[in-house]
């Protein structure tokens, strides 16, 4: 390691109380955003106090480190990259204090979301909403001077803040706010101002009426919003600086945030909105200015391609938007009483009526939960335009621009000219009554000899905009994508920019490069590295080519939504406990794609660091569907793992767990001896010294015999002929060691509905927790078993049923992955989860539905796995069908169990900690039953609950008549106090 690396870490480690680190894998991890961009940090630190960010700052100065300031790293701009010392305040600083009726003070690394889920229960919220705020922090929100769709009727950041919290480029601790003198110490806040800060704040002064002229100038062109630059204009009043309004905005340039006291609004109760949807973009941008003459809340502008995700993304918008429709508008007004909001919807409609032709309200309502579901558009389409396929993306390198709004619809003009000279499309969404246009254009990854293409269309677009008062950024920040041009568009003001810059940061320490540069083609210096450039030297393990890999981690742009704790996403359950980057999907992207890119060594997709991210990861799938880019993570970590075992070999915690599932027919037969053994507290004590397995796992009991061992000769011997009505039961390990029911249910129900079952007699379990542990070489002899035994009824078109959602899972979509053959593809298109075959065969009518009543009330948990097939829930759609059956639907996340993760000793309390949620839904519900199609998942709902947990093909069996046992079982225990 680089001594100078080294230095930093011994000269930091007693007066630094967070965590610091030089390790290449973590920094690796923060080389990127976001954006475009990589930049490689010299460290990484996590201070878990404002002290701890002075004592970074402090020593920064002395030894001329740059200082970085990062929050959740969803920036677009690169403003959170830089070769210096990277502080991530998301980890540590996120206390909340509510001060009074109007005002909250937070750290900088709260997340917005959370902040107002704190507030909400209060009546009030934060009003400011940018797209991101199920990721952003307060202190990158700060950073940039967010806005969002409302800022035309609430403003922006900057508008809600009453003080800020910060530590200068030496290292000193300060309060800046509103009244007076502002800069306070941070131990005094009442105390005088010391030397450094009366002659900062003296100079402060002195600048403003030197640049008055200046300043006036730039302010009188009717922008609304404005984040290009330091925010100058009327912070001088008599003898006050009002230095929070210069603050936010700067990019962690003139200091480094650390808590801020923000006001907050009481949330609206009174609300009104439309989808209006014309025939052409410039009529829509036309009605935006009559229309917001009548003072909207909010009114956003999409194109027809973001409409076209609309319709794809979800069938109620399908519905709603037809395919001839150019162009939308989303339009909101609030109201002091349900009266007044009924009122301003006549006259909205009145005047919509006055556009004439080519202009429909196609959707209106006087509802919060109503305007929440037109939000939605954009809230999805936006994210989804990361998902297109082909080459071609949606960069965002220019999506910040703002001009006043009297000129939006010849901006529009303009930029549509601008892209036709230069052969491009771009997607367009606008915060329309302030200017605000986002504008994608949809080019392949760029790569350094595509610097003169992406700068030239950037010109010109910056040139269109100043044209008409414009300004290049809106409310993302300059960062590296946009700092280069700052210069040209400030003009007289850039000296100011420079001179206030010098006074804060005489060094240029704190973010350099950011806002004051003077590289013109920043723009595209640090781009990512893009396209086949695969080293030879790499080793893949699973069955796919390397330029396969890689173009599965370059598919990762970093926006940062893996991050996300949404309550109705599941993405990521490991994140939302260890909210680290490490933790998140996109760390284990980044670390493939450098590998891969060269920036880092070959070795070290093998290496124990490596190992340490990728464990971070339980195989949930979750990332992967609700991703906007879809990208594969789960895959990725599979084959990161694989490059561990393949060159340190398996953990002995999971070689035990692993190969004991070998044993199950010999556990079976020792199930007496067994069974009566795993209830002593000394042979779980022993078995977790000895194997790492939780003591106090609740394990699942063996049965007497396995279900392959008891099922009559019929089922076993292959059928004379195939026809139609022939299905294969794949059994999986815990239907065929443990729950012999299961497996005996899912026969009953298929012969019940006509079909012929074959059950391979020697067929073995999937292997999923192989693939997962990265053991591939006994995958794979798993693997090629099953698939000896299934691919001939594959072959002609019989079905192959699981009723184990992770085995259909791994048949799937692992197999061809594991095994290089079309055997494997095979048997992968004719394998179904059994919900999915039992309702598809429903929505054909030929699904048995003459239930017989069941009086019981159990509530059901959606499976990971079964979510990762992007099925719905099937089984639970037809159990809604019995009568008397009740089944609140639980929405908790998921239940944090994973296979083998929630086995092993040193996960078993996050693996609780995961299942918490899940917990005290299933508390609440008031149901003593539980119903889950994962066997994990059983496992864990019952280690929380104490309460019995069934598969859902047993309560319909139930409602078929048959397993009477069973029916006075589950009868008798769900209504048991």
């Amino acid at each position: 390691m680089d001594v100078r690396l080294t230095r930093i870490v011994e000269d930091l480690s007693d007066s630094f109380q967070g965590e610091l680190s030089v390790d290449p894998t973590v920094r690796a991890l923060y080389a990127t955003d976001g954006s475009l961009y990589q930049v490689e940090p010299l460290a990484v630190a996590w201070p878990q106090s404002a002290v701890d960010v002075a004592t970074l700052l402090k020593y920064a100065a002395e030894q001329r480190f740059p200082v970085i300031p990062r929050g959740s790293g969803s920036s677009v701009t690169g403003g959170s990259l830089g070769p210096g010392i990277v502080i991530d305040c998301s980890r540590h600083l996120t206390a909340i204090e509510n001060i009074n009726e109007e005002s909250v003070r937070c750290g900088a690394g709260v997340v917005l979301q959370q902040l107002n889920a704190f507030l909400r229960p209060l009546g009030r919220y934060f009003p400011p909403d940018p797209s991101s705020a199920a990721t952003t922090t307060v202190g990158g929100m700060l950073a940039v001077d967010a806005a969002g769709s409302h800022a035309i009727s609430v403003g922006s950041v900057r508008d809600h803040v009453r003080e800020i919290e910060f530590v200068t480029s030496g290292g000193e601790l300060w309060r800046a706010n509103h009244s007076s003198l502002p800069l306070c110490d941070v131990n005094s806040p009442t105390a005088t101002m010391s030397m450094d800060q009366e002659d900062l704040v003296h100079r402060l002064r002195e600048l403003c009426q030197r640049y008055a002229t200046e300043i006036t100038a730039a302010a009188s062109t009717g922008l609304l919003r404005r984040s290009g630059g330091y925010f100058v204009y009327g912070i001088a009043q008599k003898e006050t600086i009002d230095l929070p309004r210069l603050l936010v905005g700067s990019e962690g340039t003139l200091g480094c945030f650390t808590a801020a006291t923000l006001h907050t609004l009481p949330l609206p109760e009174f609300r009104g909105a439309m989808l209006i949807l014309f025939e052409t973009l410039e009529a829509a941008a036309r009605a935006v200015t009559r229309l917001t003459v009548e003072e909207p809340a909010a009114c956003d502008l999409l194109d027809r391609r973001l409409l076209s995700l609309g319709r794809e993304a979800s069938t109620e918008f399908a519905r709603l938007i037809p395919q001839s429709a150019e162009a939308a508008l989303i339009l909101e007004w609030s109201g002091w009483s349900s009266s007044e909001v009924l009122s301003r919807l006549d006259r909205y409609q009145r005047l919509i009526r006055e556009f004439g032709h080519g202009c429909t309200v196609q959707c209106e309502t006087t509802s919060p939960a109503g305007a929440d579901f037109l939000w939605s558009l954009p809230q999805q389409v936006v994210p989804l335009l990361l998902r297109l396929p082909g080459v071609d993306r949606a960069l965002p390198f220019v999506e910040d621009i703002a001009v006043p709004p009297a000129f939006l619809e010849e901006f529009i003009f303009r930029a549509q000219k601008t892209l036709q000279r230069h052969g491009m499309v771009a997607s367009l969404y606008a915060h329309a009554p302030t200017g605000q246009v986002h504008l994608r254009p949809f080019l392949p990854a760029p790569r350094t000899e595509d610097a003169p293409r992406l700068q030239a269309l950037a010109h010109e677009l910056y040139e269109a905009a100043w044209h008409l008062g414009g300004t290049i950024s809106g409310e993302h920040g300059l960062g590296l994508v946009r700092s280069g041009f700052l210069k040209q568009q400030a003009g007289p003001l850039y000296p100011l920019f420079q001179e206030i810059k010098n006074l804060f940061d005489p060094h240029n320490l704190l973010n350099p490069g950011k806002v004051i540069t003077d590289d013109a083609d920043l723009l595209t210096q640090h781009l990512r590295a893009a396209g086949p450039s695969v080293s030879d030297v790499h080793e893949i393990q699973l069955n796919w080519p390397t330029e396969e890999v890689l173009k599965t981690a370059d598919a990762c742009n970093g926006c940062g939504r893996c991050r996300s704790h949404e309550p109705e996403l599941r993405m990521c359950p490991l994140f939302r406990c260890d909210a680290t980057e490490a933790a998140s999907p996109r760390a284990k992207a980044n670390l493939v794609r450098q590998t891969l890119h060269d920036d880092l060594p070959p070795f070290m997709l093998a290496s124990p660091e490596f190992k340490q991210v990728s464990d971070l990861c339980f195989n949930c799938r979750q990332c992967r569907i609700e991703c906007p880019s879809r990208v594969d993570i789960p895959h990725l970590v599979h084959e990161l793992r694989a490059q561990y075992v393949a060159q340190h070999g398996l953990p002995r915690s999971l070689w035990f767990l692993t190969r004991a599932m070998d044993w199950g027919d010999w556990l079976n037969r020792a199930s007496p001896v067994l069974n009566h053994l795993l209830s002593w507290k000394s042979i779980r004590w022993l078995t977790e010294r000895l194997f790492g397995v939780a003591r106090q796992r609740q394990l699942p009991r063996f049965a007497a015999q396995s279900f392959l061992s008891q099922i009559p000769a019929r089922y076993t011997q292959p059928p004379l002929r195939l026809t139609s009505k022939t299905v294969i039961y794949f059994v999986d390990y815990f239907a065929n060691h443990h729950d012999p029911e299961l497996a005996h249910a899912t026969l009953q129900i298929l012969e019940r509905n006509g079909y012929e079952v074959h059950v391979p007699p020697r067929q073995q379990r999937c292997g999923m927790e192989l693939i997962a542990a990265g053991d591939l070489e006994w995958a794979r002899a798993i693997a090629e078993n099953n698939i000896r035994f299934l691919v001939e009824f594959a072959r002609e078109g019989c079905p192959i049923v699981c009723s184990e959602p992770t085995a259909a899972v791994c048949l799937r979509e692992d197999y061809p992955l594991v095994i290089n053959s079309d055997d494997a593809r095979v048997v992968a298109d004719h394998t179904f989860e059994i919900g999915a075959f039992l309702e598809q065969r429903h929505t054909l009518g030929q699904l048995d539905v003459n239930f017989v009543p069941v009086p019981v009330r159990a509530h059901y948990h959606t499976p990971c796995h079964l979510k990762a097939l992007g099925l719905g829930t099937p089984l639970f759609n037809l159990c809604s069908l019995i009568p008397h059956v009740e089944t609140p639907k639980i929405n908790a996340g998921c239940s944090g169990m994973a296979g083998m993760f929630g086995m092993e000793a040193k996960n078993y309390a996050r693996s609780i900690e995961i299942g918490n949620g899940l917990q005290t839904a299933m508390n609440f519900t008031g149901a003593r039953l539980g119903l889950t199609e994962c066997s994990s998942c059983q496992i864990q709902m019952g280690q929380l609950s104490q309460q019995p947990i069934v598969h859902p093909l047993k309560l319909l069996a139930l409602g078929y008549g048959l397993l009477p046992e069973l029916r006075r079982q589950l009868l008798l225990q769900s209504s048991q106090p």
